[in-house]
């Protein structure tokens, strides 16, 4: 049965193939061997390969959202990261591109990998974050940090959803609307020298900006009233808010979250444009109070950023893409990525060209690292990526690991991509843990992930490496050595009123490794509390676990409120007394 629907799945696969518009391709020596093609994926094509999609491959729709805008403004780039087809036909990755061309309704270019082996599905986007403001760094733009938070803030002010956690924009609107507005950059740049630190950055700049559209005059006298109180009148409304945010400041409790001094701030600087002093500037959030609350508060002439938006492009669209199909197949088949044995010479190389990139996580490196010294490093189609004139776009830290490990690598290695491409890497969605397609039926899966991270830390963790992580194969290779680990997921869950269900499952794992009988004892009457006398261990432990979790401690810290009542509890000079009492 399980061979005869993965045939379906290939024909499936093939047949979508044939659907796309296949521009060069490349194949390895033998019909097991990986291969690659450029290939124009259709609306038509992408429902056809979604089809042939693992089981567990769940949609998002941030992600889906976020790359159709892309697609709809032309904006979606080949930058060599693959769609992903295991040799038993099943999509192992992009669902969420293929979902987006459907939902934008334009076709897009970009890498297919085939016959790719099915077991690598864990070791899939392993890349670290990287973010717009990363982006912004490498094409020279000061202060690129708070343009990014700046940009975020004012969206989400036009979008009316300063109240809602809606979190950031997507990449390609942010930039967008950074093209449309370039006073936004001499704004964050005017902000940063401003002599209003009492007002946080993140608060100041936007405000600034603003601002300084409606009325520049009025702005700066707002701001330097903030730095200045006793050169105004104490009914001056940035002296109020300075005044406000002396005296809430130095408690915790009491102290204004940015989105509330936001809100204070466009209220006073009303007042400043208006003349109309008030005697105090208060904003409470609706969300926390409906009865009370407002809706966000709107500054008085502010028009909003410049944002052109997305015609509908997707004409002009399809004519750029087919203008690049024809320009790839001109080429005579010449075909920018191979499969490469990447040397740690060769690594060396390579990382010459690596300029205006991120900062190298060296954790990260170890990581990689010992997951190639240990064998388990997969070839899994993700390439590293370079652009036109040679520079370093994608893999710096694969490139890195190959180095400190002494080893060689196969990876498949692009070439000739647009500089653009750098910026796209990381719009890309990234996935929860992925255990590999032998647990695909358990649920649970994170969990189990977690408690698998904790034993490794607590376990296996080599000494000397602070903030490290283990790789998916080390996780991968944890779960299948101890399986009761998986099996105890359900503890974990069931007790999830009392700590974070990664925690309480390697600590049960833990308690009935070191004494299974015991253990059994001990954790059934700490799930069900019944019968116990009162003042008993287990029942402090109930009630101490239940408070952490409402002050939400560290995983860590739950973790050893949980062993300590073990050790307390086995080592008890009348433990059978106290078995009895259990």
């Amino acid at each position: 049965m399980a061979r005869a629907k993965a045939a379906q799945r290939a024909q499936t696969g093939a047949a979508a193939i044939q659907q796309a518009g296949r521009i060069v391709q490349v194949q390895g020596g033998g019909a097991d061997m990986p291969g690659f093609s450029i290939e124009l994926v259709t609306p038509d094509s992408a429902a056809k390969l979604l089809q042939s999609r693992r089981p567990g491959a769940g949609d998002n729709p941030v992600a889906i959202n976020a790359y159709a805008e892309s697609m709809r403004e032309g904006r979606w780039i080949l930058n060599g990261m693959p769609l992903i087809l295991s040799r038993g036909g099943v999509l192992l990755d992009g669902v969420q591109r293929l979902r987006a061309c459907i939902k934008a309704g334009v076709p897009f270019l970009t890498v297919l990998a085939q016959n790719i082996p099915d077991d690598v599905l864990h070791t899939i986007d392993q890349q670290r974050r990287r973010s717009f403001a990363g982006v912004l760094e490498t094409r020279g733009i000061l202060h690129a940090h708070a343009l990014q938070s700046a940009l975020v803030k004012l969206i989400r002010y036009d979008d009316g959803t300063m109240l809602r956690g809606a979190g950031t924009a997507a990449w390609s609107r942010m930039d967008r609307v950074l093209r449309a507005n370039p006073d936004l950059e001499a704004a964050v740049g005017q902000s940063l020298d401003s002599p209003a630190t009492a007002l946080s950055e993140a608060v100041r700049t936007p405000l600034m900006f603003m601002g300084l559209r409606v009325d520049a005059e009025a702005t700066l006298r707002f701001l330097d009233a903030v730095a200045d109180p006793e050169r105004y009148s104490p009914m001056e409304p940035g002296a109020r808010v300075r005044d406000l945010i002396d005296i809430t400041r130095g408690d915790p409790t009491t102290r204004m979250k940015p989105v509330t001094l936001f809100a204070v701030c466009i209220k006073a600087l009303n007042a400043t444009f208006s003349g109309r002093h008030l005697r105090s500037y208060t904003w409470l959030d609706k969300t926390a109070n409906p009865t009370k609350g407002e809706d966000f508060p709107a500054l008085d002439g502010y028009k909003g950023l410049t944002d052109p938006g997305h015609a509908d492009e997707t004409e002009a669209t399809e004519t750029k893409l087919r203008e690049a199909v024809e320009k790839l197949a001109a080429e005579d088949g010449v075909f920018p990525l191979a499969i490469e044995t990447v040397t740690p010479a060769m690594a060396k190389r390579y990382l010459t060209h690596n300029t205006l990139n991120r900062k190298i996580v060296a954790a990260h490196v170890d990581a990689i690292a010992r997951d190639i010294r240990a064998g388990n490093w997969m070839m899994n189609a993700q390439p590293i990526c370079f652009a036109r004139d040679g520079r370093l776009l994608n893999g710096q830290h694969r490139l890195s690991a190959v180095i400190q490990a002494g080893e060689s690598i196969e990876v498949p290695v692009m070439r000739g991509l647009p500089e653009a491409a750098y910026a796209t890497y990381d719009i890309h969605a990234k996935k929860g843990p992925q255990l590999g397609a032998g647990f695909e039926n358990f649920g649970d899966r994170p969990l189990v992930a977690a408690a698998a991270v904790l034993l490794w830390k607590r376990e296996l963790k080599p000494s000397g490496i602070r903030n490290a992580k283990p790789t998916p194969s080390e996780v991968m290779k944890i779960v299948e050595q101890h399986p009761r680990l998986l099996e105890l997921r359900t503890f974990g869950r069931k007790m999830i009123e009392f700590g974070r269900g990664s925690v309480l499952a390697y600590a049960a794992y833990c308690i009935e490794r070191d004494s299974p009988e015991l253990g059994r004892v001990f954790l059934e009457r700490f799930e069900t509390g019944a019968d116990l006398p009162r003042g008993h261990l287990i029942l402090e432990l109930r009630k101490r676990m239940q408070i952490l979790r409402r002050e939400r401690v560290s995983q860590e810290d739950q973790l050893k409120e949980m062993l300590g009542a073990w050790a307390r509890f086995k080592d008890h000079p009348d433990l059978d007394r106290l078995k009895r009492a259990s």
